[in-house]
């Protein structure tokens, strides 16, 4: 069923565009992102009324009655043939091609954030057709933003069950919309679009700093990261194709600025970004007009970031009523801070207003260092990755019509400018959001800083092969500067990260954990519901097996404890995932570590704990000597295996007053 989800939403995205193209004579290449784009922002508002599933309906229905009226009309034909343009088959060619490899292939999530976030919300969105936040079972981070899960769930609307490299594809068809939108821009030039979308395609492998011969996830990621970058070029792109029909480009600037606010949280700031860089546009680079109608140009384009601000307020709200969690504050329960509280902190401590602390100087110091020292793309650090951007921008000003030269070089300047306030924004994200030594060493800086660089690089290219595909001679020799960047980017990859495995051969083997959780899970699945919540006993286990227990369990998969006791005089512990439960005797002074993550914890210290969190499973998935000869028998469970059984086994948990019962679920493992 997933295969022919898959094959629907393609059909419907194909009539969508077809249909608005006729419309609005439009090329269908640019219209297959915002189709996607539109559709979650459609799905979001449905979901937030409690009707996600209507919605798909509504969204489908209204497809298949577009047909009829279409094969009524007898203009079905006509309509389809919109879709020949050079952007648009390659989104059909690309999006066609993932669907067949992960339909053979069907690869599987394993990465840490697609379980404790990405991966368990789309998952939980599908099983229970609504959004997320509301959604029962286990997820750690209810505030996120749903643009991707509801990608997911458009394409693979039909069926039940959910399907994970039905969710690759979703997320790879939406970069691949954002390739063709880019590819779009020579002007229905075949060979010229070829030539983008090659760029387009390999612009994440150049974008990062692989080993050779290594084993590559690119395009095997349910993360935001890398849509985030695509869209972000292509929405700007978007607009430059369109820059003459202001009402249809401003139209779906804001459309795509929205889905980028819906996408992540640090979405907001790439859609003001995009909005941004219109204004700009519309002020210097407009026709020849008086400085006051340029000025009007440019605050009507403001107005496209109305919709991306509602967007965020709306989502805001949302997870506020669902969850009553907030998504306006930042740092740590010691130090939490309302987000414009940590802005005017901010910008008081790098302006010099207030004294920097230790940790602000040390960030700051990094951070305004790291284009030099933190390699983000084959070539090096950020300056380079921006001096090439700034080479392709240079081209596109040698091509360009008189009239227009000054349209690359207020990209190059305003670009520039965003980044620098753009590093600015993540040196106060690492002062308040990390821990003192993550954040003096810029963790997960690639992450975050590299799809803007990934989005610039492609407005760029973009804007390039628009000005290349005209007819005079400097546009003729600019137009070998995308097929120089091409081969350049050939070269690199081969010479400094060709991987030996990616997307197309993913090696199976890297799931042998995860088909054992999974197979495991499966055993206890029937025996659990949604609102139930799992204390899993996994010894051994580096919290790998709990991440993967945490997306397969149909329940909520409990938090334990770290440290030393609980809720003793003395104690010292902290909210954690995954425990390896360990006795005080075991963990003296001089003797070795147990468990790396270990928990120091006696039998009352776990009835403590249960006492006060109520969790209603235990899950032994892996024992020892320590569970089955102390910790069972302390709560009435005797008979626990001391290693690691055949199948899980499953304990109830039972309160009478300060008393913890264990006893085996009927059906569970013997």
């Amino acid at each position: 069923m997933p295969l022919l989800s898959g094959i629907l939403a393609l059909l419907a995205i194909s009539l969508y565009s077809a249909v608005l193209a006729r419309r609005f004579k439009l090329d269908a290449g640019l219209l297959a992102l915002p189709v996607i784009a539109g559709g979650a922002v459609w799905l979001c508002l449905w979901g937030m009324a409690g009707l996600l599933k209507a919605g798909g309906w509504a969204f489908y229905l209204a497809a298949a009655a577009l047909a009829a009226w279409l094969i009524f009309k007898k203009e079905l034909a006509e309509t389809l043939k919109e879709l020949l343009t050079p952007g648009f088959m390659v989104f059909l060619a690309a999006a066609a091609l993932f669907l067949a490899v992960f339909a053979v292939t069907q690869p599987m999530f394993t990465q840490t954030d697609e379980f404790s976030l990405w991966g368990s919300a789309a998952k939980l969105t599908k099983l229970h057709d609504m959004l997320h936040p509301g959604a029962p079972g286990n997820l750690l981070a209810r505030t996120a933003t749903p643009a991707l899960m509801l990608v997911s769930y458009l394409f693979q609307f039909f069926g039940e069950g959910f399907s994970e490299w039905s969710a690759y594809f979703a997320l790879d068809a939406l970069l691949a919309a954002a390739v063709a939108a880019v590819a779009s821009l020579p002007r229905r030039s075949k060979a010229g679009a070829a030539v983008v979308a090659a760029c387009g395609f390999l612009v994440p492998y150049f974008f990062s700093a692989p080993s050779l011969g290594g084993i590559s996830n690119v395009y095997l990621s349910f993360m935001g990261d890398l849509p985030l970058g695509f869209v972000f070029g292509a929405a700007v792109c978007v607009y430059f194709s369109l820059r003459e029909r202001p009402a249809a480009a401003l139209a779906l600037t804001a459309l795509l600025a929205a889905f980028l606010v819906l996408t992540k949280d640090v979405g907001l700031a790439y859609g003001c970004i995009v909005v941004g860089l219109v204004c700009a546009d519309r002020l210097f680079c407009g026709p020849k007009r008086k400085a006051p109608r340029r000025l009007k140009d440019a605050l009507l384009a403001l107005l496209a970031i109305l919709p991306g601000g509602i967007a965020y307020l709306g989502w805001s709200r949302y997870v506020a009523a669902v969850t009553g969690l907030g998504k306006t504050t930042v740092g740590s329960e010691i130090h939490e801070v309302t987000q414009g509280q940590a802005m005017a902190e901010g910008v008081a401590q790098l302006l010099g207003f207030m004294e920097p602390t230790e940790k602000f100087a040390q960030v700051r110091d990094a951070m305004f260092a790291s284009p030099f020292t933190i390699p983000v793309c084959l070539l090096g650090g950020g300056a380079l990755a921006l001096a090439l951007i700034w080479l392709v921008l240079a081209a596109a000003a040698l091509a360009a019509p008189k009239g227009e030269r000054l349209r690359p070089v207020c990209l190059g300047v305003f670009g520039t400018l965003a980044l620098g306030a753009f590093l600015i924004f993540h040196l106060f994200l690492y002062v308040y959001n990390f821990r003192e030594t993550d954040a003096a060493n810029l963790q997960d800086y690639i992450r975050y800083i590299g799809p803007y660089y990934m989005g610039f690089f492609l407005m760029a290219l973009g804007l390039l092969a628009r000005y290349a595909a005209a007819e005079s001679r400097a546009a003729k020799l600019a137009g070998a500067v995308p097929a120089g960047v091409l081969l350049g980017f050939c070269a690199l990859i081969a010479w400094r990260g060709m991987p030996t495995a990616g997307f197309w051969n993913y090696p199976h083997s890297v799931y042998s954990v995860r088909q054992d959780v999974k197979e495991r899970a499966e055993t206890v699945n029937d025996l659990l519901d949604w609102d139930d919540t799992v204390l899993l006993i996994s010894q051994g286990d580096t919290a790998i097996r709990w991440n993967y227990y945490g997306f397969e369990l149909n329940a909520t998969l409990a938090r334990g404890f770290g440290g030393f006791g609980y809720g003793h005089e003395g104690d010292y512990n902290w909210d954690t995932t995954h425990m390896n439960l360990v006795s005080p005797e075991a963990a003296g002074e001089g003797v070795p570590e147990v468990y790396s993550y270990q928990t120091v914890a006696d039998a009352d210290d776990l009835r403590l704990f249960l006492l006060d969190k109520k969790y209603t499973h235990v899950l032994v998935d892996a024992s020892d000597d320590y569970i089955a000869d102390v910790i069972g028998p302390a709560f009435g469970c005797e008979g626990l295996p001391d290693d690691k059984p055949d199948e899980p086994v499953l304990l109830a948990i039972e309160y009478d007053g300060d008393t913890v019962r264990w006893t085996r679920v009927e059906g569970g493992a013997a």
